[in-house]
């Protein structure tokens, strides 16, 4: 029982922390420069690989973690003012966290992965609109209960029996997309001047992200049939956002992310491979996020 809110309390306030903190405060903190925090990306990509292998006699992935957020911690009190160096550093903390903090949830532990995404959403929505120049306390207050969670779970085991097999690398091409989509969108809806949906309609938000991971969990349809449905929903957020329907888009938008989002972790945390995971986290994390916001970026300056 323990172990359980701890994971669920690592994963939902490390994803708290980049939503709030990397994904929209340190970017809007430089206005979503990518030359500026490239830094941070390249950090990222590096984490993530060296995610996947052993450090010397550090080879618990907890144990990692610990270092990570350790790290991850300390930075947070510098926020939102980094220079390249400490951006570097910054990207490499959150990277490390990506392989690992997926691997430590098993096959079976689909309720503590929905009670976390719960809570990032949750949170994450709450405080979007929040000066993003001012969350330095939620930095280091996310941080500090990511790291005693880890704590917590200092001798914490997984269990690779109880994951799959490795996947063939091919199965990680839709997630691939339907981050890049989400990207992009949350890119090119952050600077619409015309769509407002977060300040306007945070509970709706709110509500409909809960909906879209309780419907991931209790619709039980095919991975072919998942796939069709995820794209349908985001073609259908798309097209709001074309038509400028903020309402419904406050619907149609979260659900989705919600509902992709618990596919992808799923997917993820089969993986029995860390350092393929690791490999895989680059792609499906970084390459593909960062391409949607370059694409959102490229068509703002037109």
């Amino acid at each position: 029982m323990i172990h359980s809110l701890a994971l669920v309390l690592l994963l939902g306030f490390e994803l708290c922390f980049y939503l709030l903190i990397v994904q929209t405060g340190v970017a809007e903190h430089y206005n979503s420069d990518i030359v500026t925090l490239f830094p941070m990306f390249v950090g990222g990509v590096t984490g993530t690989i060296l995610g996947g292998f052993s450090w010397g006699k550090i080879s618990n992935p907890i144990h990692k973690i610990m270092v990570a957020l350790g790290l991850q911690l300390l930075l947070s009190t510098l926020y939102p003012d980094y220079n390249s160096f400490t951006l570097i550093l910054l990207g490499l903390s959150v990277g490390v966290m990506a392989p690992l903090g997926i691997y430590l949830f098993k096959a079976k532990q689909q309720k503590e992965l929905l009670f976390a995404l719960a809570i990032a959403y949750t949170i994450g929505t709450y405080f979007f609109t929040y000066d993003a120049d001012n969350r330095v306390y939620m930095a280091v207050g996310f941080s500090a209960i990511a790291l005693f969670s880890a704590f917590v779970l200092r001798d914490y085991m997984v269990e690779t029996d109880e994951k799959e097999v490795s996947h063939p690398y091919l199965q990680y091409l839709p997630l691939m997309l339907w981050i890049f989509l989400d990207s992009n969108l949350f890119e090119t809806l952050s600077r619409h001047s015309n769509i407002d949906i977060w300040s306007q309609y945070t509970f709706t938000i709110i509500a409909f992200h809960l909906l879209g991971l309780v419907g991931a969990y209790f619709i039980n349809i095919s991975k072919t049939k998942k796939h069709i449905f995820i794209a349908l929903i985001f073609a259908s957020s798309y097209t709001l956002s074309y038509l400028e329907l903020p309402l419904l888009l406050a619907m149609f938008y979260p659900f989705t992310i919600s509902y992709y989002n618990v596919v992808v972790f799923r997917t993820l945390s089969k993986e029995a491979s860390i350092t393929k995971l690791a490999f895989m986290m680059i792609f499906v994390g970084w390459m593909a996020s960062g391409l949607g916001l370059a694409v959102a970026l490229s068509r703002a300056l037109h």
